[in-house]
């Protein structure tokens, strides 16, 4: 067959297997469909849009550069210029989600506390982020696609921290404090899962290296816990992962080795032997696709532009990837677009928040969690509360495109602050209002347009206020519930909102119903099989669901119970769920339900199929498990 002029381009004899599945991974060539198909199942097929994977190493050198090269680490080559840092820095820390560079720490003119931030798409310069706790040179930096950790580190002259801090990376602002390291050390690598940190090396203010390995769950907060050990005390070493394996390269162990270490993440154990890497040399940094490992920078016998790379999943020796621009670097800091851990989960048109509440140990919850209703599987970190809060609505309010959670209590105050999020940008919530009263266990259901929330626990626990979710401002007053009351649900179809059961000093049973569009008080709908509270509602269009919640002997229930949203009438026994549970939280698309967390911190997710009747099937996870949580979802049956 003779080489052919197509519009479309050239058409070739011979197909050339495709370079990767990014829009400049051409695959020319004339194609059959089982061709096509057996290269997209291996993930490798061109898809248009689809970048192709940024890696960014940013400062170091024999003296502090401000310098930021950028790689694609699919390909090979030289790095080029992308922008450069705030100052001059060595000896910081960088981590990234998969549009946003973060470079934290160093030492520039003197010791830096500094956090910068660049949008990986874009070459140009860093801005200003925040600040972290403390200055802190040598830290190391982790993340998954919603939190940056930074850990360890010097504070001054021969002076070193434990302390680890932690950013929502979506966002700006200084950084929180997530708990402490086994040790003060600083010179240590860090690599991660989308759920796991893991911290490796170092050394101590004393100059003695470690062979510890330690991690942390980086949905939650609190101190490491023991991994296991590298096969030699290292510091100055880099750290990159795949969502299953992590990679520590180089070090100074005490002088400089070329070896690679691996371990797998999601267990605990001692570190394996990986492979060498092109060169012996410390005070390098990496970075990594979901496949590739790419080591550069460092220090032989002066620093050097070295990059090299390996294939993760595989062991063996590096590979000759390229150079830095520029000026010999070490002691500089690596991220990438592309790692694994920090890839956002994709999204059906079905997604469920899960926000706030109560851990174990009666700590406020900032964690807002999601999950794809279309598929089972353990959720997602989305970000945090800006006003941490527990006691939130019983079930939310939102619309396609935005969620809203209302009021709230933290043991000791009562909030009136609503805040909404945007369901297709992961990221902390942005205040939206205010409600008439400081309130908590209010109850939420909505419209396409119009968000309700009524009665609660403090405040005008009677009154029926409303907002349009796509503004921002204070509630309005729409009218009066039947009955005062809080620790109640509601749930919607796209015109009728409904609130059922809550407490008013006993356990009540009345349903009540509004029509949304318009405002005025209640009207009885019916009663509820449960007379009691602290249950969770959601609907679609035709059906509304309350499950579980707490009897009037102050018992937890399993009682799911249902009905049909246009009639009147009381509930009809729908299935149980896995256990007895209150003070739980719920979303719902239009085939099925989602149940999240309850009483004694769990983190069970559970669902039902809404059209049927039937027990509760679980789901998955929470990435922590809490009481009280507010639920909320962009397909309930208000829209």
């Amino acid at each position: 067959m003779a080489t052919s002029s197509w519009n479309a381009g050239i058409i070739r004899p011979v197909a050339v297997a495709p370079a990767g599945p990014f829009q400049d991974g051409a695959a020319p060539g004339v194609w059959t469909i089982d061709q096509a198909t057996f290269w997209i199942q291996q993930g490798l097929w061109p898809t248009a849009g689809n970048a192709a994977p940024v890696g960014l190493f940013g400062g170091g050198g024999t003296l502090a550069s401000n310098i930021i090269d950028k790689i694609v680490i699919t390909t090979v080559g030289n790095a080029v210029d992308f922008g450069d840092l705030l100052t001059a820095t060595d000896q910081l820390s960088s981590c990234s989600s998969s549009v946003r560079g973060i470079w934290a720490g160093g030492e520039d003119a003197s010791r830096s506390n500094v956090i910068q931030y660049v949008t990986i798409a874009t070459a140009g310069n860093a801005s200003d982020f925040g600040d972290l706790s403390s200055v802190k040179v040598a830290p190391t930096a982790l993340s998954n696609s919603v939190r940056g950790v930074i850990a360890g580190g010097e504070t001054g002259v021969s002076t070193f921290t434990n302390v680890i801090d932690y950013i929502t990376i979506a966002s700006t602002g200084n950084a929180t404090d997530f708990g402490d390291l086994s040790a003060q050390l600083n010179a240590l690598a860090g690599c991660s899962s989308d759920t796991r940190g893991v911290f490796a090396g170092g050394r101590t203010s004393g100059g003695t290296r470690q062979t510890g390995i330690t991690y942390i769950t980086i949905a939650s907060t609190g101190n490491t816990t023991t991994f296991g050990t590298l096969s030699t005390a290292t510091s100055w070493l880099a750290g990159c992962s795949s969502s299953t394996r992590g990679l520590f390269g180089g070090g100074e162990a005490p002088s400089n080795t070329n070896v690679i270490e691996y371990i797998t993440i999601g267990t605990t154990g001692n570190a394996t032997d990986f492979g060498d890497l092109t060169q012996a040399r410390q005070s390098l940094a990496s970075c990594a696709s979901s496949t590739r490992g790419v080591f550069g920078g460092g220090f032989v016998t002066g620093p050097v532009t070295t990059i090299d790379y390996v294939t993760i999943a595989s062991t063996g020796n590096a590979t000759e990837f390229g150079n830095l621009t520029g000026v010999q670097r070490a002691q500089l800091a690596a991220c990438s677009s592309a790692a694994a851990a920090v890839q956002p989960t994709p999204t059906s048109a079905a997604m469920a928040v899960f926000a706030g509440g109560y851990n174990a140990a009666s700590e406020v919850v900032s964690l807002m969690d999601y999950v794809n209703i279309a598929t089972t599987g353990n959720a997602f970190m989305f970000g945090d509360l800006v006003a941490p809060m527990g006691y939130m609505n019983r079930s939310g309010c939102a619309s396609s495109t935005r969620g809203i959670f209302a009021g709230g209590f933290n043991l000791s105050t009562f909030t009136n602050v609503i805040q909404y999020i945007t369901f297709t940008s992961a990221g902390n919530t942005l205040d939206f209002g205010d409600l008439a009263g400081t309130n908590y266990s209010t109850a939420g259901c909505n419209s396409s347009t119009r968000g309700i929330i009524a009665g609660g626990s403090s405040g005008p626990t009677n009154v029926i206020q409303y907002i349009t979710i796509a503004s921002v401002g204070d509630t309005t007053d729409f009218g009066d519930l039947t009955v005062p009351r809080g620790a109640f649900a509601g749930c919607s179809s796209p015109t009728r909102g409904l609130f059922g059961a809550g407490y008013d000093g006993l356990g009540i049973n009345v349903i009540d119903y509004i029509t949304i569009a318009s405002t005025g008080n209640a009207t009885d709908f019916g009663d509820t099989i449960l007379q009691g509270y602290n249950l969770t509602a959601f609907s679609n269009s035709t059906r509304g669901i309350w499950a579980g919640g707490t009897n009037s002997s102050g018992d937890a229930v399993n009682i799911i119970q249902y009905v049909t949203i246009a009639t009147t009438g009381n509930t009809t026994d729908f299935g149980d769920l896995l256990a007895d549970t209150s003070i739980l939280a719920s979303g719902s698309s239009a085939t099925t339900g989602v149940i999240g967390g309850g009483s004694g911190s769990i983190n069970v997710i559970q669902y039902v199929t809404i059209a049927s009747t039937g027990n509760s099937i679980d789901f998955g996870d929470l990435t922590q498990g809490r009481a009280t949580p507010s639920g909320c979802s962009n397909s309930n049956g208000g829209l």
